[in-house]
């Protein structure tokens, strides 16, 4: 079941948010199963490089619900228009731009690099 849920860790998009976390604050919202968050953890370390992260069996919220996002936003102390959410679902994505935050849809390493580049460009 784990290797099913987890699938291999996308090492190319990980060590570039290694690094970015000297640059931006770095979090989690994921939709989950009761378990994830130990198997992850296990598995990749995430909460070496993430803060917070924030599983849906634990917050009992789900995206695209705004209460997920908003509170996302209350744990990172962040306003929602210097946030950009990044999901693998349209409709995460789109849960995300109902509250505020800026968003797109991870499609690949290159594209989603660019915007986090172009992002972080705008912001400062």
């Amino acid at each position: 079941m784990w290797d099913e849920y987890c699938g291999g860790l996308n090492s190319e998009l990980f060590q570039y948010v290694s690094a970015l976390r000297s640059r931006a604050y770095v979090a989690i919202l994921s939709n989950s199963v009761d378990g994830a968050r130990a198997e992850e953890e296990r598995r990749f370390g995430f909460s070496t490089f993430f803060e917070p992260i924030l599983y849906s069996h634990e917050t009992g919220l789900l995206k695209p619900e705004p209460e997920a996002y908003e509170n996302a936003l209350e744990r990172m102390r962040a306003d929602a228009g210097h946030v950009l959410f990044i999901d693998d679902h349209e409709v995460g994505a789109e849960g995300a731009r109902a509250v505020g935050m800026n968003a797109i849809v991870h499609l690949g390493n290159p594209s989603t690099t660019k915007a986090i580049e172009e992002y972080l460009k705008q912001e400062s």
